[in-house]
């Protein structure tokens, strides 16, 4: 699943996402599909994102806002070691805490701040006796009660993962669920040694060593922990001992140099005795199997050229119906996209410049976009808006569903394909590398497609 570090590196980049989601491995420059589990509102396009050529560093850290390390909150006398001292028993005292609820529920709520507006989510836990705990975020639910643990999500209705409690619920994450991260410190100071409550905190591919600083602040004790190019300052209830809040400061992995980003969390404990209702999972009918590769289905294979192409029927933004069948006896090209890929953005003037070639030489060629996967309300006005923006030459179809574009065996976008007067595929091109020369390249596809056919 993708962890705290690989969100705020893809918002860096321009793509939305959840800060829990599956590792995958797409084309170079391509965005993958969104799921049930990851559905993050989608950031609006900005001039630069859709220019031909990626944002130079410069550009991408003027985007950013200058994220301050939380450690310039803290004067000299709140990270003297007397201060330090302090916070590390505090610390202590909050994992106490936490190992001492009968039992617990919480709801956190993160918030990253990217161009252009704000990543939230939340994370309901609730924690029983022991080991028994169960946290759902989105769609996706991962329970430990009676000695298994099991993880379920709705987007894939026919199977769950169930394995057997190894020690502690982290422990069996790590061994069982390799790649899932959840961005809360629940799970370790539940179970947390003495001294290594710290370690419960490396979430997002930060690494808290040490605790650095210690103040009281607004009725509220706040402890700073320090990573090297990170920190984090917890606020907790001086009375609970309970966390109340987190603010990480973390640079990105891959983001050019100077850019920080904040996660905000907020947390809302409260404990009693005993959960109402307890926890437990419910199989409702699914089948179990023993690990996350087997719950996955398996990665659609993008459609292969000599195929017969999958025929289509779409409304263009007028709400003209294109049919791909009407085509025949022309070169189709046929380019997959979505307004908040940044991928997609940057490639299609490739396309457009493709467009305006086949109109400046006559070629029989028809240049078709196809919107796929778009997000949220209003997904065709949002789409008319960003197409008039640009003023492309040439149209695009409405496939938000993404049926088509599922037919085509495509889990990633940008996807273009070149059909042959034969209805045939000729090439498939995925991704977008700003290295490549994409028009020459499809020009050379469709010239050798019409010598061959015609």
């Amino acid at each position: 699943m993708k962890t705290l570090q690989r969100i705020v590196t893809a918002s860096t980049l321009a793509i939305g996402s959840s800060l829990i989601a599956q590792d995958a491995k797409p084309a170079t420059g391509q965005a993958t599909a969104p799921t049930a589990a990851v559905q993050a509102a989608p950031v609006a396009p900005t001039d630069a994102d859709i220019a031909n050529a990626p944002m130079d560093e410069a550009q991408m850290a003027a985007m950013f806002p200058k994220s301050p390390m939380n450690a310039e909150s803290f004067d000299a006398a709140a990270k003297s070691p007397e201060a330090i001292a302090k916070g590390v028993a505090m610390l202590d005292q909050v994992a106490a805490a936490y190992k001492a609820a009968p039992a617990m529920t919480d709801t956190v709520v993160y918030t990253v701040k990217i161009p252009g507006g704000e990543q939230k989510d939340s994370i309901a836990i609730s924690m029983g006796a022991g080991q028994d705990m169960q946290i759902k975020v989105a769609t996706m639910n991962l329970t430990c009660v009676n000695g298994s643990v099991y993880f379920a999500d709705e987007s894939m209705a026919d199977k769950f993962v169930q394995v057997p409690l190894d020690g502690t619920l982290l422990n069996t994450l790590k061994e069982k669920f390799e790649g899932m991260e959840f961005p809360v410190p629940h799970l370790g100071l539940r179970s947390a040694a003495p001294g290594k409550a710290v370690d419960c905190f490396g979430f997002g591919g930060s690494n808290f060593e040490k605790v650095s600083g210690y103040q009281e602040k607004d009725g509220s004790a706040q402890i700073l922990l320090d990573g090297g190019e990170s920190d984090m300052m917890l606020t907790v209830n001086p009375k609970t001992k309970l966390l109340s809040a987190m603010a990480l400061v973390m640079s990105p992995q891959g983001a050019p140099a100077g850019i920080r980003l904040t996660v905000n969390f907020t947390l809302d404990p409260k404990t009693m005795d005993v959960l109402t209702p307890g926890i437990s999972f419910d199989a409702a009918g699914r089948k179990a199997v023993a690990s996350q590769e087997e719950m996955v289905p398996t990665r659609p294979e993008a459609i292969a050229v000599g195929a017969e192409a999958p025929g289509f029927s779409l409304q263009d933004l007028s709400g003209k119906t294109v049919t791909l069948a009407d085509l025949r006896g022309k070169i189709v090209v046929v380019d997959f996209w979505a307004t908040w890929c940044g991928p997609c953005r940057k490639g299609l003037p490739s396309i457009n410049a493709l467009a305006q070639w086949v109109a400046e030489t006559k070629q029989p060629v028809v240049v078709l976009g196809i919107n796929v996967w778009e997000r949220g309300d209003n997904t065709v006005e949002k789409s008319k808006e960003f197409w008039t923006k640009q003023a492309f030459v040439f149209p695009t179809l409405l496939d938000h569903p993404g049926d088509v574009v599922k037919q085509y065996g495509f889990d990633g976008i940008p996807a273009t394909v070149i059909i042959g007067m034969d209805g045939k595929v000729v090439t498939v091109h995925t991704g977008f590398d700003p290295k490549s020369d994409l028009v020459g390249e499809l020009k050379a596809d469709i010239l050798k497609a019409i010598g061959t056919k015609g």
